[in-house]
C-alpha cells in the first residue's frame, strides 16, 4: 500500500475532512450566537417596537468562505454548503436547521374605545366652560374662583356620565346613588357660599350669575332635562343683564364674559337633546351600578410606573435579616388584681390559720395593760362624734347661692352671613346691619321677607304681593303698593310708610313703631296684638303737608253684661 492510500479514507483525503470539520464547527458557533441574539430581540419586542425585522431567508455562505471564520451576527445564518464529492445532507445538519427559531410575532395593541357621548361632553367643557374660566381670570380673582368651581362641577358630572354609559339603571332611592351625585352638589354649595361671602364685592353680579345657573347641573336627575335647562337660564339672565347694562360702554371684557356665559345653556341643551332626550341613557346590558363605579374609578386612577429592577450588589447576596428580639420583650407579666369590698373580707376568712400571718407582733413596751405609763398618757374621749351633716339638695343650694354669685355672661351669638337674594318668587333679606341703601324692584307675584335686620332702610319699588318683617330692630320700610298687606312680628323701633295703597297691616308682639298712611290708603285695616308704643300718622284734614299722630290704644276696661264681656278703651282726659 502506497503512502497516499495511508492518508485517504473511501476516496476522501485527510485534508478535505479537516476542512469540512472546521466548517461545521464554525456553523455551530454561528447558530448558537444567532439563537442568543434572537432571544434578546424577542424580549425587547415585548416592551418596545422592534428596530429592524429579521430576514425571512438567510443568505447562503459559499464553500470557500465556509472554512474562514467571519464575525457572527443575526444575518450570518446560512446552511453549510455541501462538498462537490457528496450530494446528500447528514442527519446532523438537518437537526441544526430545525433548531433555528422563527421570527417572533409582534403583539397586537387594543385601542381603548370611548363612548361618543363622553367625547362630546368633554368637548363641551373645553369649548364653553374653560373659556369662561380664562376670561374670569382677567376680571377678578373672586370671579375666577367662582368660574373654576363651575368647571369642577361639570368635571364631576362628566365622571357621573361615564358611570351611566357602563351601568344598568339603578334604584334612585338607594344611598349609593345620592353618594355618587354628592361631588356635584358639593361644588354647587361652594358656589352659593362664595357668592354669599362676597356680597359687598364689586363683581357681586358676576358671582350671582354663576350661582343662579349652577343648579342646571341637576338635569341628570329629571325625566325631561331639555325643558329643565332653560329655567335656570332665565334666573341667571336677570343678573347678567345688569352686567351688560353696567359695562356695555365702559369695559368690553365684561360684555365678552356675558356672551361666553350665555353660550353654555344652548350648547348644553343641544348635547342633552342628542344623547339624553328622555332622561339619562343607561346601558341596559351594562354592569350593576356598584360595579360600574369601581370600573370608572380604576380607569381614572393613574397606574404607577413599573419599578426598574435594581442591579445586584457586588460581593454576593444580601446579608440575612437581623434576628428577632427575645420573647421576653413582648411578654408582660399579669399582675393579680387585688380584691376589694366584701370579697376581700371573705378571702381573708377563708385563709383559716394563715389569717394571722400578716399581723405584726406587738412588743410589751407598746402594751397599755402591761405599761402603766402608757395607760396614764392615753386619753379616751367619752363623747360620741356626731355623724356628718347631710348635704343640701342641689336645687336649694343653687337657689340660695344665686343671689351671691355673679351672673355669668351669656355666650356671644355667632353672626350669620348677610343675605339678599331672590329665590323663585320670594325675596329674602336677612342679617343685614347699618345699611340704608337697600332697594328692590318688585313685581306683583313676588313676596318679601325681612328678618333679623338692624338699623336698615329698605325701599320697595312697584307693586308686590306681601311683606313680612320679623325679629328686626330700628328698621325703616318704604313701599309703593301692596296686594295683600304687611306683617310685623317681634320687632321694635320700626317705621312703615305707604306711598299708594295697602289693604291691611298686622302687628304682633312689637314695640315702639310708627305707620304713615297717605290719603289714598286711609281705608287700611290695622290689627294689633301684644303691641305697645304704636302710633299711626295720617294726613291732616286742614293741611295736606302735615300729619296727625294718633296713638293706638293699649289700655282696656273689661266689664260683664248679660253674661258677656264688654271691653272698652280707657280714655284719659287731660
Amino acid at each position: 500500500m502506497s503512502e497516499k492510500t495511508n492518508y485517504s479514507i473511501q476516496g476522501l483525503s485527510l485534508v478535505t475532512l479537516l476542512k469540512r470539520l472546521d466548517a461545521a464547527t464554525s456553523r455551530l458557533e454561528d447558530i448558537t450566537i444567532f439563537q442568543e441574539e434572537a432571544f434578546k430581540n424577542s424580549q425587547s419586542l415585548k416592551s418596545a417596537s422592534p428596530a429592524a425585522a429579521i430576514p425571512e431567508h438567510p443568505q447562503p455562505v459559499s464553500k470557500d468562505s465556509a472554512s474562514t471564520k467571519t464575525p457572527p451576527g443575526p444575518t450570518d445564518v446560512s446552511s453549510v454548503a455541501p462538498d462537490s464529492s457528496t450530494s446528500t445532507s447528514t442527519p446532523q445538519t438537518a437537526s441544526i436547521a430545525k433548531a433555528v427559531p422563527s421570527p417572533p410575532v409582534l403583539p397586537t395593541v387594543e385601542e381603548k374605545t370611548v363612548s361618543l357621548s363622553i367625547l362630546d361632553f368633554e368637548s363641551f367643557i373645553s369649548d364653553f366652560i374653560e373659556p369662561l374660566v380664562s376670561i374670569s381670570k382677567k376680571i377678578d380673582p373672586i370671579v375666577f374662583d367662582q368660574a373654576n368651581l363651575l368647571l369642577q362641577a361639570f368635571k364631576a358630572e362628566l365622571k357621573f356620565l361615564q358611570i351611566v354609559i357602563k351601568s344598568k339603571k339603578p334604584d334612585p332611592t338607594k344611598p349609593i346613588f345620592a353618594e355618587t351625585l354628592q361631588p356635584i352638589n358639593s361644588e354647587i354649595e361652594k358656589m352659593i357660599a362664595l357668592k354669599d361671602k362676597n356680597r359687598t364685592s364689586k363683581f357681586f353680579n358676576h358671582l350671582n350669575t354663576i350661582a343662579e345657573a349652577a343648579p342646571v347641573l341637576g338635569w341628570v336627575c329629571v325625566d325631561i332635562p331639555v325643558a329643565f335647562i332653560p329655567e335656570f337660564k332665565d334666573s341667571s339672565q336677570f343678573w347678567s343683564n345688569r352686567i351688560m347694562k353696567e359695562y356695555k360702554d365702559t369695559d368690553p371684557i365684561h360684555v365678552e364674559w356675558v356672551k361666553t356665559f350665555s353660550l353654555i345653556f344652548g350648547n348644553l341643551k343641544n348635547y342633552v337633546k342628542k344623547y339624553h332626550m328622555n332622561g339619562l341613557a343607561w346601558n341596559a346590558n351594562g354592569l350593576f351600578f356598584e360595579e360600574a363605579i369601581k370600573a370608572v374609578e380604576e380607569e381614572n386612577t393613574p397606574k404607577p410606573p413599573k419599578p426598574e429592577p435594581t442591579p445586584a450588589a457586588a460581593g454576593g447576596p444580601a446579608p440575612p435579616p437581623p434576628p428577632m428580639p427575645p420573647a421576653s420583650l413582648f411578654e408582660v407579666e399579669a399582675t393579680p388584681q387585688q380584691e376589694t369590698g366584701i370579697n376581700a373580707v371573705f378571702s381573708e376568712l377563708n385563709k383559716g390559720e394563715d389569717i394571722t400571718k400578716g399581723l405584726r407582733k406587738v412588743d410589751k413596751s407598746e402594751m397599755t395593760h402591761k405599761n402603766p405609763s402608757l395607760r396614764a398618757s392615753s386619753v379616751v374621749s367619752t363623747k360620741k362624734t356626731p355623724p356628718p351633716a347631710p348635704k343640701k339638695p342641689s336645687s336649694l343650694l343653687s337657689h340660695s347661692s344665686a343671689s351671691k354669685s355673679v351672673p355669668s355672661t351669656p355666650p356671644a351669638k355667632t353672626k350669620k352671613q348677610p343675605k339678599k337674594e331672590l329665590v323663585d318668587s320670594k325675596w329674602t333679606i336677612e342679617n343685614i346691619s347699618n345699611d340704608h341703601t337697600i332697594e328692590i324692584d318688585g313685581e306683583m307675584f313676588q313676596s318679601i321677607f325681612i328678618g333679623k335686620c338692624s338699623e336698615v332702610t329698605i325701599q320697595i319699588h312697584g307693586k308686590v304681593n306681601a311683606i313680612t318683617i320679623s325679629e328686626s330692630d330700628k328698621i325703616g320700610l318704604v313701599a309703593d303698593t301692596l296686594v295683600s298687606g304687611i306683617d310685623v312680628i317681634k320687632s321694635s323701633h320700626f317705621g312703615i310708610q305707604i306711598i299708594n295703597t295697602c289693604p291691611m297691616i298686622s302687628i304682633d308682639s312689637s314695640d315702639e313703631g310708627s305707620v304713615y298712611l297717605p290719603k289714598t290708603s286711609l281705608n287700611t285695616e290695622i290689627f294689633t296684638s301684644q303691641t305697645t308704643g304704636l302710633n299711626v300718622n295720617i294726613p291732616d284734614v286742614k293741611d295736606s303737608d302735615d300729619y296727625n299722630e294718633i296713638p293706638v290704644p293699649e289700655q282696656f276696661k273689661h266689664t260683664f253684661k248679660d253674661g258677656k264681656m264688654v271691653s272698652t278703651i280707657v280714655q284719659h282726659s287731660g
